[in-house]
């Protein structure tokens, strides 16, 4: 059967935040790669991919979706659930735990990746080694109780 078109659920957007100020190139591309080849995620073609934005069907059956977005600061990840949450379902606050982590796990692979070709990027007109850029996972609120972060 098919999914309804819009979206019952929607968790805060989380992003994914560099100490350059910018999204060092070839993280995203990288990110998503190291997405796709997880078990928990399979590319949803329906919504189309594009060179800055690329949604997921997320989660041991298809109800959840996550996007990922490179916006020129930061890369945004949402996730929408498309049917009402029930007891038979892993609960959406599982889903998004379950999001982070592979987000770090994948981060963390991407981060190494770019180390061993000895990527190396400008900032003020100096060099970094790409080792040397912090990362924060930050939820994007919308209300004043929400100002939670994740460290990397």
């Amino acid at each position: 059967s098919a999914l309804p078109s819009d979206y019952t659920i929607r968790a805060s957007p989380l992003h994914i935040i560099f100490g350059t100020g910018y999204v060092i190139p070839g993280f995203f591309t990288r990110l998503v790669t190291s997405m796709a080849e997880s078990a928990q995620c399979h590319l949803y073609f329906r919504q189309g991919i594009f060179r800055n934005r690329v949604t997921f069907e997320f989660g041991d059956i298809p109800i959840n979706r996550v996007t990922l977005t490179e916006l020129s600061n930061a890369i945004q990840v949402n996730l929408l659930r498309y049917i009402p949450d029930s007891p038979a379902l892993t609960p959406i606050q599982k889903s998004c735990q379950d999001l982070q982590t592979l987000l770090k796990t994948c981060a963390k692979e991407v981060q190494e990746s770019l180390q061993s070709t000895n990527v190396s990027i400008y900032t003020n007109v100096k060099e970094m080694a790409v080792s040397n850029v912090t990362r924060k996972f930050k939820f994007v609120c919308q209300g004043l109780e929400c100002n939670s972060s994740l460290s990397s």
